[in-house]
């Protein structure tokens, strides 16, 4: 397969870049500046054999994204804020972007999974976690704007989408042990003492870009 990943130079997107290339697909890395992309980490296949491509685009630039995800069977959005969030709309606009780059590929366009927020799944009363509150209040763009992003991909049935969550109790750094559990819209279990390491996330993602089991829905994994 080859696999676009946007937000490549982040550290959620590296790690699926890896992923995706350590299982022999073929990965290009879209970011906003190419010269910057650090390949150091990346398995013992890369640029000299064609089986990575190093894209520059801008995701607010859905003319620049196309190009760059054009060919692709797979497009992941690996997007994040780099320091605080103050604008809740940033992930809806990232997301119409996105949609509307899609369109224009039109029957040839890839997949797209999205790499999301805690803030779209319910607690389990049905309760987006974005509306239960309970938050920092420094996180609120950031978790309400995911919540909002997800609300848009729900309005989208000619783009092929995947929203993939993190848990509420995060994720992080850890080990890559290849399991995790998966489920639609909530967590299974306690929410708050859910987790997943980056590198088992990747594997999650990967999963579902080779298997599309989840088309038009939103999951989360948790270890």
């Amino acid at each position: 397969m080859r696999v676009s990943v946007i937000g490549a130079s982040g550290r959620i997107g590296g790690r699926i870049v890896q992923e995706a290339m350590a299982r022999g697909h073929h990965a290009i890395a879209v970011v906003r500046d190419a010269s910057l992309f650090d390949d150091s980490k990346l398995p013992n296949r890369g640029r000299d054999d064609g089986s990575l491509v190093v894209s520059q685009a801008d995701v607010f630039d859905a003319e620049t994204v196309a190009a760059a995800i054009s060919g692709a069977d797979v497009a992941v959005s690996a997007i994040g804020h780099a320091a605080q969030l103050q604008d809740a709309g940033y992930y809806v606009r990232a997301a119409r972007s996105l949609v509307q780059a899609l369109r224009s590929l039109g029957p040839s366009a890839p997949r797209l999974l999205i790499v999301g927020g805690f803030g779209s799944l319910e607690t389990a009363s049905g309760v987006q976690f974005a509306d239960a509150g309970g938050y920092p209040d420094h996180a609120a763009a950031e978790i309400v704007g995911q919540r909002d992003a997800l609300a848009f991909y729900r309005t989208v049935d000619d783009v092929q989408w995947t929203y993939i969550a993190p848990p509420p109790g995060g994720i992080r750094p850890g080990e890559r042990t290849g399991s995790y559990r998966a489920s639609r819209d909530r967590v299974d279990g306690e929410p708050r003492e859910s987790r997943i390491s980056i590198e088992d996330f990747a594997v999650a993602v990967i999963d579902e870009a080779e298997r599309a089991q989840h088309v038009f829905a939103c999951i989360t994994v948790t270890n």
